[in-house]
C-alpha cells in the first residue's frame, strides 16, 4: 500500500491500520476514534480552523484526509517537494534535521494540535523529516486547498503565524533554559517541558530511547541513563512500555534548578 502522504515515500510504508488499539493513561482520558469531520473534531480549536467561523468550516465539505499511521511510519522526508500540511490529532511526532556529519538531529517534539509542513505554503520544501514515534491520528490537509482557503479567508494567515509564532518561543525558551545549565538539570527541565507539552498529566509518552534522549539535550547516552536510574531508586519517576510517570514534581522542579517553566 502506497503512502497517502507522499508517493515518493510509498516504499517504504507499511499498510496502514484504519483502526488502533487505545490504552489509558493513568489520570487522562483516552482519545476517541476520530475521522475527517471538522465539526466534530476535538482537536479543532486548536488547529488552523480554530479561528474560521462554524459556517466557513461547515461549508468545507471535509477537505482534509484523516489518516491512522502506526510507529516508525515517515511522514514526509528533509527537502521533499511539499504537498500537504498536517494537525496532529494524537499521538507523538519527531521532527529531524541531518547534520553535516550524516546524523540525525531531533528538532522538536509534536503532540496533540501541532501543525507541521505549513512551510509549502511559501514555495519552500520540506524542512525538516517527520517520523512518528507512536501510533498517530493526523490530519492531513493539500496545500492547493490550504492556498485556496488562505486566499478566501485572511483569518487563517493569522491563524497560522500566530502558531509559527508559539511554535518559535517555545522551541526558543527551552533553548535558554537549556543552554546554561548542569546535565541533571536540562534533562529535569526537559520531563518538567514535556509534562506541560501533555496537559500536566502525571503519566505521559516518552518513546525516545536513551540515545534519543541525550542527543535532543546535548548530554551522553551515559549521563541520561545514569541520572534515569538514579531518580527512579529516589522515586521521582517511573517508566512502563514507553509511558513515563513523574511522582515527586518537587523534587524534579528543585533539581531543574528553575524558576520559569511556565514561560517553556
Amino acid at each position: 500500500m502506497s503512502n497517502p502522504c507522499d508517493p515518493m515515500l510509498g516504499a517504504e510504508d507499511p499498510a496502514i491500520p484504519h483502526r488502533r488499539r487505545k490504552h489509558a493513561l493513568p489520570g487522562r482520558p483516552v482519545a476517541p476514534q476520530m475521522d475527517n469531520d471538522c465539526r466534530r473534531c476535538p482537536v479543532r480549536g486548536v488547529s488552523l480552523f480554530g479561528d474560521l467561523p462554524d459556517e466557513v468550516v461547515f461549508s468545507l465539505n471535509n477537505p482534509a484526509e484523516h489518516l491512522d499511521l502506526p510507529a516508525g511510519h515517515v511522514l514526509y522526508r528533509e527537502g521533499a517537494a511539499a504537498n500537504a500540511a498536517f494537525t496532529l490529532k494524537d499521538g507523538v511526532i519527531k521532527l529531524t534535521r541531518t547534520a553535516v556529519n550524516g546524523r540525525d538531529q531531533i528538532l522538536r517534539l509534536l503532540t496533540r494540535g501541532d501543525v507541521m509542513g505549513a512551510e509549502g505554503l511559501m514555495g519552500l520544501a520540506y524542512n525538516h523529516t517527520a517520523t512518528t514515534l507512536t501510533p498517530v491520528q493526523i490530519c492531513r490537509l493539500p496545500l492547493p486547498v490550504l492556498k485556496q482557503l488562505q486566499a478566501e479567508h485572511p483569518t487563517l494567515n493569522h491563524a497560522l503565524l500566530a502558531r509559527w509564532a508559539v511554535a518559535l518561543q517555545q522551541v526558543e525558551n527551552l533553548a535558554l533554559e537549556l543552554g546554561t545549565k548542569k546535565a541533571s538539570e536540562r534533562l529535569a527541565t526537559f520531563l518538567l517541558y514535556w509534562r506541560a507539552k501533555n496537559g500536566h498529566y502525571p503519566s505521559m509518552p516518552l518513546p525516545l530511547s536513551r540515545t534519543e534522549t541525550g542527543e535532543l539535550l546535548g548530554l551522553t547516552v551515559e549521563t541520561v541513563s545514569r541520572f534515569f536510574a538514579d531518580w527512579k531508586r529516589r522515586g521521582y519517576l517511573s517508566e512502563k512500555a514507553g509511558i513515563i510517570h513523574l511522582h515527586n514534581l518537587e523534587a524534579l522542579e528543585t533539581l531543574s534548578g528553575s524558576e520559569s517553566l511556565s514561560r517553556i
